[in-house]
């Protein structure tokens, strides 16, 4: 069963889905999760204003003490990690101490997907730990 779950997100609505499944399994499994949150090295961009840095930074840890809450509410033990890197790197290294990771997907398409890259995709091809995708309804 799956006992240490990996949910990465980046707070939309579809990482809101991810978190509510993820917290399913880990209840039904007497399991915990990991709440990720990578920023994309927010200080290392010239274009923005160390400001901006700080509005990010502060923004993932908003969204991961919410997460978190809404864990314990559910009697799910939950740890918080905010990388500083690209996700997918960060999601890799992370999945390496974990069972499962469920993470959302924004199901994008044609063009949009050439041109934005998924997240998602890049995990499913180069990760060993099982992966479960919450599509967009």
């Amino acid at each position: 069963m799956f006992k240490r779950i990996l949910i990465p997100t980046d707070g939309s609505g579809f990482g809101r889905e991810a978190l509510k499944r993820g917290l399913e399994l880990a209840r039904a499994a007497g399991g915990e999760v990991t709440l990720l949150y990578a920023l994309e090295d927010p200080a290392s961009s010239s274009a923005r204003p160390l400001r901006t840095a700080e509005r990010l930074r502060a923004r993932a840890q908003e969204v991961l003490e919410q997460f978190s809450a809404q864990a314990r509410a559910q009697g799910v033990p939950a740890k918080t990690l905010l990388a500083e890197t690209h996700p997918v790197t960060a999601i890799l290294e992370a999945a390496k101490d974990h069972d499962l990771i469920v993470m959302a997907t924004h199901n994008r398409k044609g063009i949009e997907r050439v041109l934005m890259g998924s997240v998602t995709d890049k995990v499913f091809h180069n990760c060993s730990t099982p992966l479960l995708v919450i599509r967009k309804r």
